[in-house]
Parts: structure tokens; sequence; C-alpha cells
């Protein structure tokens, strides 16, 4: 069963979001790629929360995590009035989902927002297969033919097989900078930093010697990268920052020594991470830590401090955990205590965490972070 609920006519844009919902047969992984006009272009994310649907079709199983999502970027070579074909297919399943004929409408020629950088991102990028420089960021690897998309102006470097994903249209930022790293940041204004899994930066934390990495182009991406193997040369950053991204990763601890490598001798590195909180893909999430967790996964930095935060402690991971089982609950009995014990915590969260002292918010945190150094031998 599959309903697409935008675009809700034939005439699109450049940036256009197509929502909607899937319930496959079968419960199973869904891989959920869009052709344009004959060619694999991107991907929609599949998984998402849809109550609406659940209420509709009560029988199937599949119908609360069922929603679907993602952005189109028409390629600029297409001009306004041109008809382009659009199909949506399930890849595992290997079945059409969806075909149609739209129309780019007339004088709407979005274009992607700029910003100020102080680097050229064709003097950082090096293909992850084979290490060879990538003067290109259009093509693929001169080399050995390594894969590499652009969508707008932005490299997407990806494992065999994957397709771009785009959230130009999100609208929700994420994560902002804390205080300790936006002290951190200050310090080396000048230096070339990369915030590894940046998500959709607030416009006011831009800043023109940041390089922002994620997974998913959002409007102020410059990389998307997926591979382990990241596309930078030894030593070229002075420093790397990555919150709330290490939970998402299949293999930190050989993400960790990627990020050591692409880090220059004295550069600085900053990793918060989640620990006691909920299941949150995005699209994966793979192993939450314990401090000792993060120290070991680090463990090839001299540590300079690590711990827990205010933004980490318990109120706000309890918090987190009620709100992703709300959707879940049927019983009305669970559902009133749930949003009771989220209003309470929300009120008086500040005060649990007090009263918890410090090991107790050890035991319970919602995160914790560490800074290090990489040596300099």
């Amino acid at each position: 069963m599959f309903n697409l609920d935008t675009p809700t006519n034939t005439t699109i844009s450049y940036i256009t979001k197509f929502s909607g919902w899937f319930i496959p047969e079968e419960k199973t992984e869904v891989r959920l790629n869009v052709s344009l006009n004959g060619q694999s272009y991107v991907t929609l994310s599949h998984g998402l929360l849809r109550p609406d649907v659940a209420a509709a079709f009560p029988q199937k199983e599949n119908a609360l995590n069922s929603g679907l999502s993602g952005d189109i970027l028409i390629p600029h070579t297409i001009k306004p009035g041109e008809i382009i074909e659009i199909e949506i297919s399930e890849k595992n399943q290997n079945i059409s989902l969806f075909k149609e004929e739209f129309t780019l409408g007339a004088n709407e020629s979005q274009q992607l927002q700029t910003r100020t950088r102080k680097f050229e991102l064709k003097q950082l990028l090096y293909c992850p297969e084979c290490g060879s420089k990538l003067n290109q960021i259009d093509r693929s690897c001169e080399v050995c033919n390594y894969p590499v998309y652009t969508r707008g102006n932005t490299p997407h470097i990806l494992q065999k097989g994957d397709l771009p994903f785009l959230r130009l249209t999100e609208t929700e930022k994420t994560h902002p900078y804390s205080l300790y790293v936006i002290e951190l940041l200050t310090k080396i204004e000048d230096g070339l930093v990369l915030d590894f899994g940046a998500g959709n930066t607030p416009e006011g934390d831009l800043r023109p010697n940041i390089c922002y990495l994620d997974v998913q182009q959002y409007p102020h991406t410059d990389i998307v990268c997926n591979t382990t193997k990241l596309p930078f040369p030894d030593a070229i950053f002075d420093a790397v920052i990555s919150q709330a991204v290490f939970e998402h990763i299949p293999n930190p601890f050989l993400t960790a020594k990627e990020l050591h490598r692409i880090l220059k001798p004295g550069g600085i590195i900053f990793i918060d991470t989640a620990f006691m909180q909920p299941l949150h893909g995005d699209p994966s999430h793979y192993f939450n830590m314990t401090l000792h967790g993060l120290r070991l996964v680090m463990s090839d930095f001299e540590e300079l401090r690590s711990g827990i935060r205010p933004y980490q402690y318990p109120s706000f991971g309890f918090i987190m955990q009620i709100e992703a089982v709300l959707p879940y609950i049927t019983q009305e009995l669970w559902k009133n205590k749930l949003q009771d014990w989220r209003e309470f915590l929300l009120k008086e969260g500040n005060n649990l965490d007090i009263a918890l002292e410090q090991k107790g918010r050890e035991i319970l945190a919602a995160g914790v972070f560490f800074e290090g150094i990489k040596a300099v031998r």
C-alpha cells in the first residue's frame, strides 16, 4: 500500500519535497529509490511515524512507521516548462510504487543558499577507495572510477550502491553548538575545522572555517559522506567536533581512527554522544556509550577532559524516552501517566538532576562527552 501526500499536483519546483507513506506486505527493511527521467537519482527515508495511517489501517502491523520523506533537487540543465518523469521504487523487493510525469514550474528557479568559505572543497577531497585526489567533485574518481555524485554544488561520497538523500526543505535545526564548543571554536578561528555529522546547522552558527559534513544533504552541507574511510588527506584539520553522532556510526572504533588520521598533530577533538537515550535512527542507531566506552573508542587521543555536561543530565534522557514510546501506547491509563510524567519532568527535571548528585547523574546520564588532543610526536 502506497500513497504520495506531496507534491499535490503535477507542477513541481527545482526543490520539491516528496512525502507520503508505504506499508510493505512483510516486515522488512525498505529502501526507496527515486529515478529522474529513467536514471537513479536520490533516495527517500522510510519508517517515519504516521499515527494517522495507523488509525486508518489498524490491522496493518507496519502502518505506524510507514512514513516516507525526502527532497528532489532538479538539475538546472532542465528548464522551466520541461516534462520530467519521476518513478519511486522499492529496491529490495524490486517493485515500482509510483511513476508519473511532472512539469517544472516557470520562474521557480530556486537557488541553494551559499556562504563564504575560507577553504576550497576541491583542495580537501580524496577518493576513499584509492586515495587519489578528486580534482573534480562532479564526477567519479579518475583513477578507480569510484562514484561521486553532485546535487547542487554538494558532493556525495557514498558507499557503493547508495544514492544521495536530500533534506533541503527541512526547517528544524539540529543540536546547536553548546557553550563549550563555541569556546573551543573561538580559540581556532583561523584553523580548519570539521563538523562531523553537522546536521541542519542553524544559520547563526555557520562559520567560514568549518567544513560541514553529514550523511544527508541539508541547506548548508558542504560534503555528504557515509563511507568509513573519510575522503580527506592525512593531518588536514585543526579541530574536529561531533555532536550526537557517534551512536549512529556502525563502527565507532574505525571512525575514531579516521578522525585521528585527518587531524593535525596538536589538533583538538570534541565528541559528545548518547548514553541513556532511546532508539532514534537518523537513519540508523547502533551504539550508546558509557563514559568508559567513549574513552576506549577515543583511546588514540590524549584526554583533556571528559564526563557529562548539564545538557546531558538524566532528566533530558527521561523526557526523550517518554516521548519516544508515547506514539506506541494505546492503553489510555499508561498514555495519561506517561504524559503526566513528561509534563512533571519538563517542570521539575532540574530539581531531579540536583537531587541525584554527581554519582547519580553519571549513572543515568543522557549522554557523555570527550575532549582530546592528537599528540605531537
